[in-house]
């Protein structure tokens, strides 16, 4: 029999759906790319209700991705056309610029010889939509919104019930769904999803998220986007010469960073170049979290001073991009799951998202599909069953010690900021990648996911690290712990907490 988890017991039991009521296995809320996925994994064996407000509304953010874990999400979800249909463009080597500190000039470049890739969103969101439609009937498109917030664990203000047999959901058309469990795919900022405690959470202190802002546009530009090669993606542009005409704006620019991140679509038949330009905050909060507006300005004077000249009336996609990074895990013994965004899944030192986030829900719809099975079905066993695919123990310290690296970057000046990078990408491809990916089951996270492997990729790159970034490591290091608590000492020392020794 499968081990019961404690957990608060569900207070309201008494609810009783009409007549008219719709049942369903799964009721899952939100209209992005997670809900979607997850209502296309469930469907292929339970009956599904996915809730969006807007369905024809398309996703308006750019996802970009390692090729080598987009092929890897292919496999894993025996998509594969994720690979044949849902690559917008692609490039075979990815380019960084540093220049600026530590004695490396301006134009110096490093290329990183791993091909990535600009997801189709539009192919995708119509791949996931066609998975629904051919689950044979189970998958049921509403839309509709679930006006709901938690007061208390397992309590709503409204439109939202459990009982022993599951939920009951009144919907903004007045449609009732009753369903055995419900996932919560609506964002980080979810009103439906309750966050752990300090306690749970292993924190002196709360330790609020991160996040990271960008500013983006897709436009065609009158000559060569030089120095962007074509050939090549343009993953970070930390450069600050283009502000050296003016002190204040250089000042800004060198104590709240932004990188430029170009994704060249190549020459039109007009003998202009396509090519998509994104000024970029990597993380920040409070005073160093920039604003749109600014890095509107960032991007026009990056670009005017590379000589990359607009052409009039060419610019579209327009992006406004504001991604929460870190903070607090779900509350894990709530009923209601958590996926994408208001799971966390989201890196807390870099951002990316919509890799992890796909790994993520074949784990979860595994699970939550093995609970549904059970002929001893239990709404509360089934979450906490959830919950434990998603968030095992051991890929909490590994979390944590990603939490502590979003939490060091965010304070970081420049030339810091272009010390660290330069030494990170001195390791090798896979270890570096893994960090990146970061998630079980993607490519190289074996290099991070236990607490050794952690302990040598960090002596690895601080070998690395110019004097000035080593030290502004260990002095945050010993204010992270003295601030927060002991969850970076356990990423590297698990025997530190209690019930840590089946992760060593």
């Amino acid at each position: 029999p499968r081990p019961r988890v404690a957990r608060m017991r569900t207070t309201a039991m008494l609810s009783v759906e009409p007549a008219s009521a719709r049942a369903v296995d799964v009721a899952v809320i939100g209209g992005g790319p997670a809900g979607y996925a997850m209502a296309a994994a469930l469907s292929s064996a339970h009956t599904v209700v996915l809730v969006d407000p807007e369905p024809e509304r398309a996703w308006t953010n750019n996802y970009g991705a390692w090729r080598e874990e987009w092929q890897a999400l292919a496999t894993k979800l025996q998509m594969p056309e994720l690979m044949s249909q849902c690559i917008a463009t692609e490039w075979q080597v990815t380019d960084c610029y540093f220049g600026g500190s530590f004695g490396t000039p301006f134009e110096q470049r490093t290329r990183l010889e791993r091909p990535y890739l600009q997801v189709d969103r539009v192919a995708l969101k119509a791949l996931l939509q066609r998975k629904m439609s051919e689950a044979d009937g189970r998958c049921t498109m509403l839309k509709a919104k679930l006006d709901a917030s938690t007061i208390a664990p397992n309590l709503f203000d409204a439109n939202l019930v459990h009982d022993a047999a599951g939920s009951v959901l009144t919907l903004s058309t007045g449609t009732t769904v009753r369903a055995k469990l419900v996932v919560d795919a609506t964002g980080f900022e979810s009103r439906l999803v309750r966050r752990e405690d300090l306690a749970n959470g292993a924190l002196k202190k709360e330790l609020p998220p991160g996040y990271q802002i960008a500013y983006g546009f897709c436009c065609c530009t009158r000559s060569r986007h030089d120095p962007y090669a074509p050939e090549a993606m343009t993953l970070f542009d930390y450069r600050t010469d283009h502000f050296e005409a003016d002190d204040a704006w250089l000042k800004d620019a060198v104590a709240r960073p932004s990188f430029m991140y170009a994704m060249p679509q190549g020459e039109q038949p007009d003998g202009t170049w396509r090519c998509f330009f994104e000024e970029t905050s990597l993380v920040g909060r409070g005073d160093r979290r920039l604003q749109f507006g600014e890095l509107k300005r960032r991007a026009a004077r990056r670009l005017e001073h590379l000589g990359i000249e607009v052409v009039p009336g060419s610019v579209e996609e327009e992006e406004f991009c504001y991604i929460p990074m870190g903070g607090a895990l779900p509350d894990l013994t709530q009923r209601v799951i958590a996926v994408g965004g208001a799971a966390a899944t989201v890196h807390p030192a870099t951002g990316y998202q919509v890799c992890r986030m796909l790994a993520s829900t074949a784990t979860l719809a595994a699970a939550i599909s093995s609970e549904l099975s059970r002929a001893d079905f239990e709404a509360d066993a089934a979450s906490a069953a959830a919950y434990a695919s998603l968030w095992p123990r051991w890929f909490r310290y590994q979390r944590d010690f990603q939490v502590f690296g979003g939490e060091f970057l965010s304070l970081q000046p420049v030339e810091n900021l272009r010390g660290f990078f330069s030494a990170f990408f001195q390791l090798d491809t896979q270890v570096w990648a893994g960090f990146l990916a970061g998630w079980p089951g993607l490519p190289g996270n074996e290099y991070h996911e236990v607490w050794h492997r952690r302990l040598l990729f960090g002596v690895g790159i601080f070998v690395r690290f110019p004097p000035q970034v080593a030290l502004a490591l260990m002095l945050y290091a010993v204010q992270f712990t003295l601030e927060y608590g002991t969850t970076l000492l356990r990423s590297f020392v698990p025997i530190l907490n209690a019930n840590a020794l089946g992760c060593i």
